[in-house]
């Protein structure tokens, strides 16, 4: 998906500016587009070292903390969006990522990807979520009988008035969140992805838009 938008569409392949990714369980806010525009134009100057913007935090289970300030902590996989020169970085891990034995990619992007940038890979959001999710069911949860996980498919989101419209401020300093807990380098992963006609099919669509010479080859 993301070497179709980046290098193979005729619609945005040209584009360097940044693309939000959202999945088909994950719901947005009325008021996402107008905050991502004010967290991606705020980043070159509020938090010059992130590479992305989130709308959302990277624990799944919070809203935000509600606080005046905006927030740097990392990347979260609901609501993000980097720029061409961050994809660029991403795609040149393409072995790494194709090869490490997970089958969740965002668990892949932190325990590969990410690490070897060589710096913490910072995302900036606001204090309050613009994008939740809500699917209940991961493949790797409620494995054992007694931990079954039913999802009945019923959503019951709360979105405020203040949800609706713009609500993080430029004024406002950043609170940075270091040495958070989650998925990092040396994690060995969940497995399901060791086969390597998998491997090499990931590896393939990495390549097909470019050319030889790696450039972008127009459809």
């Amino acid at each position: 998906m993301m070497n179709t938008v980046w290098d193979g569409l005729s619609e945005t392949r040209a584009h360097s500016g940044h693309v939000l990714f959202i999945e088909e369980d994950h719901f947005i806010f009325p008021n996402a587009y107008r905050n991502l525009q004010i967290l991606t134009s705020l980043k070159p100057m509020k938090c010059p070292d992130c590479y992305a913007a989130n709308l959302a935090p990277s624990d799944v289970n919070s809203r935000g903390e509600e606080w005046d300030s905006l927030v740097a902590e990392r990347m979260g996989n609901i609501g993000y969006s980097f720029n061409r020169t961050v994809w660029k970085k991403i795609h040149n891990k393409a072995k790494e990522f194709c090869f490490f034995d997970d089958y969740n990619w965002d668990i892949t992007m932190w325990a590969t990807v990410y690490p070897s940038f060589g710096s913490p890979v910072y995302t900036l959001r606001g204090p309050r979520t613009s994008a939740v999710h809500f699917g209940k069911c991961g493949l790797h949860q409620g494995q054992g009988e007694n931990k079954a996980c039913i999802d009945n498919g019923m959503a019951n989101i709360r979105v405020d008035d203040h949800d609706k419209v713009s609500n993080i401020d430029s004024d406002w300093d950043v609170h940075v969140y270091k040495n958070q807990p989650g998925y990092k380098a040396g994690f060995k992963g969940w497995g399901g992805w060791g086969d390597d006609r998998d491997r090499h099919l990931c590896l393939s669509f990495a390549d097909m838009y470019r050319s030889s010479k790696g450039t972008v080859t127009p459809l």
